[in-house]
C-alpha cells in the first residue's frame, strides 16, 4: 500500500501524476481493442476453416443424381 501525499494544486508533480494517469487509461484501452480485433481475426479464421465453401456446400447439393429429374 503507498502512503498518501500531500500534493498541492499546480505542483509539477501534481501535472506528473495527471499524465501517468492518463498514459495509463490509453494503454488499457489499446489493449482491450487489440484483444477484441485479436478474438474477431480468430473467430474468422475459425469460420473459414470449420467446413467446406459456399461454392462446395451449394454443389454438394446436386451431386447425387435424382432418378425423377433423369
Amino acid at each position: 500500500m503507498k502512503k498518501a501525499k500531500l500534493i498541492k494544486k499546480d505542483s509539477p508533480l501534481q501535472e506528473q501524476i495527471r499524465t501517468e494517469k492518463r498514459t495509463r487509461k490509453i494503454k488499457v484501452k489499446q489493449v482491450k481493442e487489440r484483444k477484441t480485433i485479436d478474438v474477431t481475426r480468430q473467430w474468422i479464421k475459425q469460420k473459414q476453416s470449420d467446413g467446406p465453401g459456399a461454392r462446395e456446400a451449394f454443389a454438394s447439393l446436386f451431386d447425387e443424381s435424382d432418378p425423377q429429374s433423369a
